[in-house]
């Protein structure tokens, strides 16, 4: 894959029309982001795991929201969780402030591999010019997927592009505990899930 060509199509960020959203005040915890989290099953896991910071996890389709919030009641309403019902990138661009968030979480993002679709991969979209300017000095970026060219292209631009550092890769096996539907599936079927972290 010849990266230098692809690395010439992101376009520069452009911030998306204002949202009327109820403002957003940072909270003293550590801040992670979920961008994606579906039914919930990660917000769940992750706030029971880590009770000494906050996870905001969004969620954009109304029918996989109304299932997370409804989880995230019977689960007590956690307080280190906030569900939130938006679309990511909106929120994400008006609502957190520079340097605010310690943690991204991409996980089984839609691969879009239509090669028409590379401005839809998180990893080539403008939008990770605004990711990296809300994360905090050292702060972190996991990414996971089952898709091995999503992948290898993740590699790529968040090292050449962003100018990240690979802190993490590991290749996912059924003695992993799933994080996700989606893993849980994969992992079933033998396929291979793979785990990136990356720091700023």
């Amino acid at each position: 894959m010849d990266i230098d060509k692809n690395l010439k199509k992101i376009r520069p960020f452009t911030a998306p029309p204002k949202q009327d959203y109820v403002n957003f005040v940072v909270p003293k915890l550590p801040l992670d982001i979920e961008i994606g989290c579906g039914v919930g099953l990660h917000p769940i896991l992750y706030q029971g795991q880590h009770p000494e910071r906050c996870l905001v996890a969004l969620e954009h389709t109304k029918e996989k929201f109304d299932k997370f919030y409804r989880r995230f009641i019977n689960h007590g309403s956690p307080e280190n969780l906030i569900p939130v019902h938006a679309n990511g990138i909106s929120w994400v661009s008006q609502q957190l402030p520079n340097e605010s968030v310690d943690q991204f979480f991409f996980l089984y993002p839609n691969p879009n591999p239509k090669p028409g679709d590379l401005n839809k991969r998180w990893y080539a979209m403008p939008f990770m010019q605004r990711v990296l300017e809300v994360l905090k000095k050292d702060g972190k970026i996991t990414l996971a997927t089952n898709e091995g060219f999503y992948k290898d292209e993740a590699l790529d631009y968040f090292i050449n592009h962003w100018k990240l550092k690979l802190v993490e890769k590991i290749h996912l096996d059924s003695s992993f505990k799933p994080r996700t539907h989606f893993e849980k599936k994969y992992l079933a079927r033998g396929e291979a899930c793979f785990n990136l972290v990356f720091s700023k």
